[in-house]
């Protein structure tokens, strides 16, 4: 029986004809096309087609079937039925209406989501050098702002979806594959399909309590059906500084101080050799290198599939030396299985290990970045002992008498100048960059594991786990060194940092989609549950002038293990905090012939008692939209040729806010007040107060937005248009600060007392469309946004936000005015007489005071847009890609009064003097000139347009490749950051900063200009 079975299969098996197909591949405008995918149904057996549409298909059944698929056609099946040539045409599909969008606990039609929703795509992230992926989402989508207060490697920009909502931290929540995340910097941007950002509040609603400030929506990469695919991409690039602020030269400097009478011209005879013309900028900053190397393996077929991935990713900054670099290690293993027709499986893991070192930047005090700036031109970088200065020989004298005060070196006998001309706290970038060591590194694991239940037709029952464990550590020193009078060191100081969180967080919920006739119904109910634990410790060590701090001047004796017992301790934290939410949601939608849509959904969400007080401590969170998709409508045929989809929208929303909260804010602590002798006996009592008011009636901060909107498509879906208008309240605001009942006694705790209005309109448009062989699409978007504080408690008549130097409040939260407004005195212009500044006497009371300051500018800006350009001919492609704003304003504070520091021209050129009694700026040390820098004189319009992106590729031929064994070679080279249009005097426009000081530039690490070279190849 057995040799019987084996002679049968063996029979069908060698009855099977195996031959070699052939054929072309053509669009319904009889285009050929390259780049179709062929496989033979149910293996891994396929090719694509070349450049002129054909394709070769080898060892295929005769009774096999080929899948043709290609994006933006409708993929076909075509049985081969022993035939050796087989040509297709394949159709177009309506991919815009037909994609679907993530939406929260499910994905949506987009030709059925009645909310904002904007999407960024792989294709916005793919062959960038954007290392977090909040940098893809600038310039690519209406409705968002992203800001950076730093460029330097390793840091994170700042998002705003729809304006500032609150006067606390205001971050979009980020969720990832179903799990909430803290941070998603971790991410390599080569894992992620798409980005959907939720923008009103009905779309956010079903986040509720955490979803105030919009909500991004992460959906990494999954395999895709057909043969197994190995890729690999390499990028090689090149960076340099984009802008070098033009500062005073030596001459200038010298002309400028001894006008001032800062120093003498015999200081300058005694310390300059009348060459010496240094370029600080030039000096510290450099050309750097960064690597990306990217792998991946996806495949799958109709029972699941699989998606692993690996990168490296090692970022060089600007700063000479490594002070100033980003190493990422990322790992990301998706996979999903359906066990049964009724069950499914998956789990979505992503790993990173970082490190990075920074240097110091964004204050007038202490900042590497902006000492480049500041220091005088006069000073050469470094000294050898035979040349340097008088005032660095007597330092190095002191130094080798005591063994302190230790003058910097590159080890190779050139010491790090000690200016005579300037002593201050920012000092010659090398020494900052020397006189202490600090590095942070960590790693990240997280993911989701689910099972999808699928007991009847249209029901789908989920689980879902998700967790994430890290851990972080940062170690440092400062040594003992002398840069000048005031900035120097005696002893050695330790610190070190280490921390860890887990978060798990298990939610349940059903979905159930039902369609009967015209009518289409979806409801979701499900549940949610968080718990996350934190715990970290700190501690430092720390010499005196009269001990040094550790047993030994060695680098390998700089850790607590080697300190000396007359060390100063200190230590922080140890007790781990625990967190919980709880939370129960649903969503209810429905559409009647995909023509009228509407949908309604709910969130309650509960946090534990370290938020809010226990009858406050759940909120609930409504959201509801409409839609009309008129084109579906029987008067609309007539336009029916030219419109191809027509949609009205509208929603309504509430979303809450954990801003503000946390750590018991609204309970009453009790601290001592000191002791008093209640008897004759000298025995005291200690006395002891509530330390503040508290406030059971703390509530979240309240997001409550309108939008109306349109999506429409023409011209056979070649022009496309997306148009929403805005209207978003913030109510609840918490604020800290109020003066409370002079009969109570002791500090507010903090209240509900303010609110806040965003409103604007977006615009989304694009074109594309093929011409032969020659392909292109544009895509462009504008968006405005109008933002004013309407309400802060009656005892405030402002909030203060950033200060400069010994100037506070020159951002504020007043009412009336945009958030963290500019504030300072009106520049009027120069008194001929004496050269100094004449400010506007808003009150006439003939005295120029704080009551004569007003708003001078805002770092939120009216309009920002951007606009993609693709095209393609043949096997070669290109990309521009430019983002801009307009309408906001930098106050620029790079300059100091209280010591001769260099300063930016554009403040020192045709100034006054007495040869020149009509400069346009105050003399050399004139007076008030703490009053002219922070006034409008000091604000400039921080407008500008920067072209990104600009890249050419070639793809090879898929004749040529298969060859070979490739499926796909492409290489490519480009410009980022290289062009920039501004009136700006600083460093980067783009770059300033964030929060409370919102556009003000205390000297940021810039963005670098970008030479980029690399190659995508798969097999």
């Amino acid at each position: 029986m057995l040799i019987v079975m084996f002679l049968m299969i063996s029979s069908l098996a060698f009855s099977q004809t195996n031959i070699e197909v052939t054929g072309t591949v053509a669009g319904s405008d009889g285009e050929l096309l390259p780049g179709v995918t062929v496989v033979v149904k149910g293996t891994t057996n396929g090719t694509i087609t070349d450049i002129d549409g054909n394709y070769t298909l080898k060892n295929v059944p005769s009774d096999a079937t080929l899948q043709f698929s290609f994006i933006g056609m409708k993929s076909t099946e075509v049985a081969v039925g022993g035939q050796s040539i087989i040509n297709v045409t394949l159709e177009s599909e309506n991919i815009a209406l037909e994609e679907v969008v993530a939406i929260g606990y499910g994905v949506q039609k987009k030709s059925s989501v009645t909310g904002a929703i904007s999407q960024v795509k792989a294709e916005d992230m793919e062959n960038r050098t954007i290392t977090n992926p909040l940098q893809a989402i600038a310039g690519k989508t209406a409705g968002t702002q992203v800001y950076s207060n730093s460029a330097a490697p390793g840091s994170s920009p700042t998002i705003r979806i729809r304006g500032i909502n609150s006067n606390n931290s205001i971050s979009p929540l980020y969720v990832v594959d179903g799990r909430i995340a803290a941070s998603i910097a971790g991410i390599e941007p080569n894992d992620i399909e798409s980005m959907e950002i939720l923008k009103d509040a009905a779309s956010a609603a079903i986040y509720g309590a955490q979803a105030g400030n919009g909500v991004v929506l992460i959906t990494t990469k999954k395999g895709k059906k057909g043969m197994g695919t190995l890729s690999y991409d390499f990028q090689y690039t090149i960076q340099s500084l984009g802008k070098t602020p033009q500062v005073m030269n030596s001459e200038q400097f010298i002309d400028y101080w001894t006008e001032a009478g800062k120093f003498s011209m015999d200081r300058v005879y005694q310390y300059w050799d009348f060459e010496q013309n240094t370029d600080w900028v030039n000096e510290i900053f450099e050309s750097s290198i960064m690597q990306r190397h990217n792998i991946s393996f996806q495949g799958g077929n109709e029972k699941g599939s699989y998606y692993l991935s690996g990168s490296i990713l090692d970022n060089d900054g600007m700063v000479v030396g490594d002070a100033d670099f980003y190493k990422r290690y990322t790992g990301m293993i998706n996979t999903n299985y359906n066990i049964k027709p009724w069950l499914e499986v998956g789990t979505n893991n992503q790993l990173e290990y970082y490190e990075r070192r920074s240097v110091s930047e964004g204050s007038e005090y202490g900042s590497l970045i902006l000492s480049t700036l500041q220091l005088d031109p006069m000073t050469a970088v470094t000294y050898t002992e035979q040349n340097m200065p008088d005032n660095m020989a007597t330092a190095l004298a002191n130094y080798r008498a005591n063994g302190v005060g230790e003058l910097l070196s590159d080890g190779n006998g050139n010491y790090y100048s000690v200016s005579p001309f300037l002593t201050s706290e920012n000092l010659n970038p090398l020494i900052m960059r020397d006189n202490s060591y600090s590095k942070s590194s960590g790693f990240n694991i997280n993911g989701t594991a689910f099972l999808n239940l699928k007991p009847i037709e249209g029901l789908v029952a989920t689980t879902r786990f998700s967790y994430l464990l890290s851990a972080g550590e940062s170690y440092g020193y400062s040594q003992d060194y002398y840069a000048n009078s005031m900035s120097y060191q005696n002893y050695m100081g330790l610190n070190a940092s280490s921390s860890n969180n887990i978060r798990v967080q298990w939610e349940n919920f059903a979905t159930y989609n039902r369609s009967f006739d015209k009518h289409n119904l979806t409801a979701m109910v499900g549940t949610s549950f968080t718990k996350v634990r934190s715990f970290g410790v700190s501690g430092s060590k720390t010499g005196t002038d009269d001990d040094f701090g550790v047993q030994r001047d060695d680098p390998r004796y700089y850790y607590f293990a080697y300190a000396t017992s007359e060390a100063i301790k200190d230590v922080s934290g140890g007790e781990p905090t625990l967190r919980t939410q709880n939370a129960f949601f649903g969503r209810f939608g429905y559409n009647y012939d995909e023509k009228y849509l509407a949908e309604i959904v709910m969130r309650a969400d509960a946090f534990d008692s370290a938020y809010l007080p226990f009858d406050n401590r759940w909120g609930y969170f409504p959201g509801g939209s409409v839609g009309w998709v008129v084109s579906k409508e029987s008067f609309m045929q007539d336009a029916s040729s030219w419109i191809d989809f027509l949609k009205l929208r509208a929603s309504w929303g509430q979303n809450g806010s954990l801003a503000g909260l946390g750590s018991y804010a609204y309970r009453t602590s009790v601290t001592s007040t000191g002791s008093y002798p209640f008897s004759t006996s000298p025995v005291y009592s200690i006395g002891y107060k509530p330390s503040t008011t508290g406030n059971e009636e703390l509530k979240w901060e309240t997001n409550e937005q309108t939008d109306i909107g349109i999506d429409a498509r023409f011209l056979d879906s070649r022009l496309s248009m997306t148009f929403d208008y805005f209207v978003k309240k913030t109510k609840d605001l918490i604020v800290t600060g109020i003066t409370p009942s002079t009969i109570v006694g002791n500090t507010a705790s903090p209240i509900n007392a303010g609110n806040i209005e965003n409103s604007g309109f977006e615009l989304e448009l694009g074109w594309k469309d093929m011409k032969g062989d020659f392909s292109y699409d544009v895509r462009g978007n504008i968006s405005s946004i109008k933002n004013k504080v309407t309400n802060i408690h009656e005892s405030l008549d402002y909030i203060p936000g950033a200060s400069f130097h010994t100037t506070s409040g020159i951002t504020r939260f007043e009412v009336g005015k945009p958030a963290w407004y500019f504030y300072g005195y009106e520049f009027e212009g120069i008194d001929a007489a004496t050269g100094d500044p004449v400010f506007v006497d808003q009150n006439s009371d003939d005295i120029i005071n704080d009551d004569d300051k007003v708003d001078l500018g805002k770092g939120i800006p009216d309009l920002t847009y951007g606009i993609t350009l693709n095209a393609a001919y043949k096997g070669f492609d290109a990309i521009v890609f430019g983002q801009g704003s307009y309408g906001n304003d930098i106050y620029s504070c790079l300059n100091r009064t209280d010591y001769a520091v260099n300063s930016l021209t554009y403040f020192t050129e045709n100034r006054w003097t007495a040869d020149n009694t009509n400069g346009i700026r105050p003399r050399a040390g004139a007076n008030d000139m703490d009053k002219y820098y922070t006034s409008s004189a000091a604000v400039f319009d921080g407008s500008y347009f920067k072209i990104k992106q600009i890249q050419l590729g070639y793809t090879l031929p898929g004749s040529v490749l298969n060859k070979v064994g490739m499926k796909r070679l492409r290489v490519y080279a480009s410009l980022e950051d290289y062009f920039t249009f501004t009136k700006y005097k600083g460093f980067d426009p783009e770059v300033t900063g964030v929060g409370n000081a919102l556009g003000v530039d205390k000297g940021s690490y810039p963005n670098s200009k970008k030479i980029i070279f690399g190659f995508n190849v798969s097999f």
